[in-house]
């Protein structure tokens, strides 16, 4: 290299220093530039019968002519491009070089991988890049698509955060791809069997749900004259028992958690059993004086209501209480590494929200673990408080004992 590049080099490791996740980034840039002086096969990836697959590498000197963002971003993505060298006939080759990244679709193709390279060069300067940036689909007015949308807009203010989140994730699996550019007028009844037919249980119910709501919302503004879901039962899905854990059972979880590879999960996993949290509401549970307070996930219509829970005497001694409570990963992500932690596909994280409500039950009266679990809209703070004072609701806590 010489000193111009190794100076360019140098001050592009400098800017990506400042970039999310550098040192990975850094290791695909020095990575891809050692890979251009390797004398390496031309082509040795992934091969079929009739194509080769695997990637080009451009030097810096060759992306200067690049747009200054896109060449950032280029070079974060370790200075390389997807190419394909096709038999297109017994002694030729064509060679289709492709880059799809940060909203661009760029493809080129040649009979030489130089003329090829040269082309795809002249695709990413500053004339021509613009064409290849992926343009947003226009949705048609009074589509299904358009109508979903404006309803989960309309519904957003009063629905739960992760309610609604699970909403847009189903429409995106299975409404949109095959009823999302149909006039939402033109949909029928078979239509939507069809989709339903493919799912069970707890998806089935939702998408009942969202599907009957965007209807009924295209009804109230006369988008449709007839709810195609009339003849759409409802099937109410079979819910799994859940259970608290034995003794055994918290025993092993204390074991496995001081394990090097789970200790990151420790005071998740124990926030949920010392105060019987359902997992999604660990996102905005904070720590107060001697209480736990959380928002309570199962309010209706979008209200906002929090749960206060008194610190017992056993997550005192194992929770480090000056920490910041963190929501780790989604929901599932969780429930999967707590069955590692058990080493048992048979439990769930909501095991731990059971085993605390079944504990508390035996030291105190169940009107006042429902408070503390947040169970019944009757039992809120703000409601019953005003009876049960912070002390007597810190005393009752300190009568409960995990035994484990």
């Amino acid at each position: 290299m010489t000193d111009n590049e190794l100076n360019l080099t140098a001050s592009y490791i400098t800017a990506l220093t400042s970039e999310h996740n550098p040192n990975e980034k850094i290791k695909i840039l020095l990575s891809s530039l050692l890979s251009t002086f390797r004398q390496e096969a031309d082509f040795p990836m992934q091969q079929t019968q009739n194509s080769v697959s695997s990637i080009i590498t451009f030097s810096l000197k060759e992306i200067s002519n690049m747009p200054k963002s896109f060449k950032k971003q280029f070079i974060a993505n370790g200075l390389i491009a997807h190419v394909l060298k096709r038999k297109t006939s017994k002694h030729a080759f064509s060679y289709e070089i492709r880059y799809r990244k940060n909203g661009y679709h760029i493809y080129v193709t040649s009979y030489s991988l130089e003329i090829a390279k040269e082309k795809f060069l002249s695709a990413v300067s500053s004339d021509n890049l613009e064409k290849y940036r992926k343009q947003p689909k226009r949705v048609a007015l009074n589509s299904f698509l358009f109508v979903t949308n404006e309803w989960l807009k309309f519904r957003k203010t009063n629905l739960n955060p992760v309610t609604l989140k699970n909403y847009e994730s189903y429409c995106k699996r299975f409404l949109f791809p095959s009823l999302g550019g149909l006039p939402i007028s033109s949909i029928k009844t078979i239509d939507i069997s069809n989709i339903m037919a493919t799912v069970q249980g707890r998806v089935y119910e939702d998408l009942r749900v969202v599907l009957n709501s965007v209807f009924k919302y295209a009804l109230a503004n006369s988008l449709i004259s007839n709810n195609p879901m009339l003849l759409i039962p409802f099937k109410k899905a079979e819910r799994n028992n859940r259970r608290a854990l034995t003794n055994d059972e918290l025993k092993k979880l204390f074991e496995r958690l001081n394990l090097p590879e789970f200790k990151d999960y420790k005071q998740t996993f124990l926030i949920l059993l010392f105060f019987g949290l359902r997992p999604c509401e660990l996102e905005d549970a904070r720590f107060e004086d001697d209480f736990l307070i959380a928002r309570n996930a199962k309010r209706k219509a979008g209200k906002i209501e929090y749960k206060k829970i008194p610190i017992c005497n056993q997550a005192r001694e194992f929770l480090d209480l000056s920490a910041p409570i963190k929501a780790l990963h989604r929901t599932d992500v969780l429930n999967r590494i707590f069955k590692r932690i058990m080493d048992d596909d048979t439990v769930t994280q909501y095991y731990l929200r059971h085993t605390f409500a079944t504990v508390c039950q035996q030291y105190v009266r169940p009107d006042i673990v429902d408070i503390w679990m947040g169970d019944s809209s009757e039992r809120l703070v703000g409601r019953v408080y005003t009876h049960f004072s912070d002390d007597f609701m810190l005393k009752q806590m300190q009568n409960v004992i995990f035994d484990f």
